[in-house]
């Protein structure tokens, strides 16, 4: 098992390396050292200015966020491997309190990054990591953005059947048995998720990185899909309350996607309506949308950060 790792991570390098340059993008790689959980994982910085920590989805890895970097000038941008993810160490989720685990990993995330405050970018399942934190710990978030349906965290999310299965215990044992998705494999199997248009940019490095983070994921997301949900359906301790939105005073962006697969734009408007600074930006695309718009994603997040987490004040 440690071969199939250490080939997978030396696979995942190599990719980011060519992704990075085809995209123009400098970066520093390094570990980050966390005390709770008590895990290592690795952070990606790129830019100067203002300081941004972006949050991946399920089984991906921080670069994956390479499309939308460009267009998110002038920030100190801090992209984190989510436990078990990436370059992270392996975790096991067994029996956690999530929403307490979630909140306890951007807290420590922050700390080992010396950021007393930093604005959050969440793209799905790194959305409800960053509400989870915002929840907990509204001094430390001066903005909030949540990119396309956020994990599990709202009522009402569908599981995608694809990644359904990949959760399921027997399945992902066998997953987890074969070789990690070559890049035209994760092309497919990101449409199925995300939607066809993510995935029809971008250079083969990119999914190639992304295939092997789904293969360096595997272990630890046979341990967080039974703590989320109940085949397609979320586990009802998992999900946020009407109450905890309301009294979310953090201002938040919730940019949904037109053909959202996990929950349609309603539920996006729903939680914006309940939050007390929310607001909706709804965009042609998927569950994928700094695939499908990156430039459009960047300006919109851009001017979302300008006015909350970088006005006066703040």
């Amino acid at each position: 098992m440690s071969q199939r790792i250490d080939r997978l991570r030396a696979r995942l390098v190599a990719a980011e390396i060519e992704a990075f340059e085809h995209y123009g993008v400098e970066r520093h790689s390094e570990p980050l050292v966390l005390a709770d959980p008590p895990l290592t994982t690795r952070v990606l910085r790129v830019g100067q200015g203002p300081a941004t920590v972006l949050l991946h989805g399920a089984n991906m890895t921080a670069s994956v966020w390479l499309p939308l970097l460009p267009h998110l000038p002038g920030r100190s941008l801090y992209l984190v491997d989510l436990p078990g993810c990436g370059l992270s160490e392996p975790f096991d989720h067994t029996g956690i309190d999530l929403a307490a685990h979630q909140a306890a990993f951007v807290g420590s995330a922050l700390d080992a990054l010396g950021l007393e405050r930093a604005a959050l970018i969440g793209g799905s399942l790194g959305g409800m990591f960053a509400l989870r934190f915002a929840l907990e710990h509204p001094a430390r978030v001066p903005a909030l953005a949540m990119v396309t349906a956020p994990g599990p965290a709202l009522p009402g999310a569908r599981v995608p059947v694809p990644m359904a299965l990949g959760g399921h215990p027997w399945v992902g044992r066998l997953m987890n048995a074969m070789p990690a998705p070559s890049s035209r494999m994760t092309r497919r199997m990101l449409a199925a998720i995300t939607g066809p248009d993510s995935v029809r940019d971008g250079p083969e490095a990119m999914f190639d990185a992304v295939g092997a983070a789904m293969g360096l994921a595997g272990p630890s997301s046979i341990t967080l899909s039974p703590e989320m949900f109940r085949w397609r359906t979320p586990h009802p301790r998992v999900t946020v309350t009407d109450d905890e939105l309301a009294g979310c005073r953090v201002p938040t962006l919730l940019l949904w996607g037109e053909q959202d697969k996990v929950q349609p734009p309603a539920a996006g408007a729903r939680a914006a309506d309940l939050l007390p600074n929310g607001r909706l930006e709804v965009i042609p695309g998927g569950h994928g949308l700094w695939f499908d718009d990156p430039v459009r994603c960047g300006q919109i997040l851009s001017d979302f950060l300008h006015e909350t987490a970088d006005a006066p004040g703040r």
